[in-house]
């Protein structure tokens, strides 16, 4: 069986080595760095599991596999790049890194599964085309994240996805989304503005439970009356209809989103694409 070492704190994969076997490094609160080399394919579940004093790994570009719970409750670690070749990363693969505030995914991953990313210091993280889905927990009590950019594809935001999320404050959910969650957005409490899109056909209860910062949630107004019937009625004077509006004639069509908005002293606001006017919008 392969020896794996570490020495002065750096890891030491053995040569010819293609898979980093489960557990090879679990609990090494020696182990500050490690560069996989060049062939390592798989990275196996558990194989840096609780390496506490971890600060910085190198994942080459022949990583296909980051399995589960691999990098669990490494405090340490600050940053991550995630190579092009990866297509699968477990389960609670970077749980509890709390000290995680950068990573960058360049992998074809079809999805972020179960508590990946759960409580660690991701402050913003920019998904790649691939995702078809986010899973349960999948950024749970990430509580310094501020944004998210959800790639058109994904089709599913499940249960707990964003749970704790306290200081994200805006989410536009694409139109390829068909579901989301039981309480995926719960106690999302600096959230001051959802976009819903028309292709929406499930929303799970509980899903923006105790986001009492939500000031709108803007919704296609062709589908104004499900979101009423699915929402809870305390959000329902939130609801804000939106329409595009043609903005040129002839050649290229392209579309702006106007939403009209009665202010509190009785006053209207005219805001196209986020940005108010100074004019009145154009008939609906």
């Amino acid at each position: 069986m392969a020896k794996y070492e570490v020495v002065n704190g750096v890891g030491i994969i053995p040569e010819g080595v293609t898979e980093i076997v489960e557990s090879a490094f679990e609990d090494c609160t020696s182990l500050t760095s490690v560069v996989i080399p060049e062939g390592v394919t798989e990275i196996g579940n558990y194989a840096f599991y609780k390496c506490t004093s971890l600060t910085s790994v190198e994942i080459p570009s022949s990583v296909t596999v980051i399995g589960c719970s691999a990098f669990y409750g490494c405090t340490s670690l600050t940053s991550v790049v995630i190579p092009e070749g990866v297509t699968e990363i477990g389960w609670n693969a970077f749980e509890g890194c709390e000290s995680l505030t950068s990573v960058v995914i360049n992998g074809k991953i079809k999805e972020i599964g179960e508590s990946t990313f759960s409580n660690t210091g991701l402050e913003s993280i920019t998904l790649p085309s691939s995702i078809r889905a986010i899973g349960e927990s999948a950024f749970s009590g990430c509580t310094s994240l501020t944004s998210i950019v959800i790639p058109e594809r994904v089709t599913e935001i499940e249960s707990w996805a964003f749970y704790g999320c306290e200081s994200l404050t805006s989410v536009i959910i694409p139109s390829s989304v068909t579901e989301i969650g039981y309480k995926a957005f719960e106690d999302c409490t600096g959230l001051e503005s959802i976009t819903l899109p028309a292709g929406v056909e499930k929303i799970y209860d509980n899903a923006f439970e105790g986001c009492t910062s939500i000031k709108a949630i803007n919704v296609p107004a062709k589908t104004k009356d499900y979101y009423i019937q699915c929402l809870p009625e305390e959000l329902h004077s939130l609801i804000v209809e939106m329409e595009p509006v043609k903005k040129t004639k002839g050649r290229d069509v392209s579309y702006g989103i106007w939403r009209i908005v009665r202010t509190e002293d009785n006053r209207t606001e005219v805001y196209k694409n986020n940005e108010r006017c100074p004019k009145s919008a154009p008939a609906l």
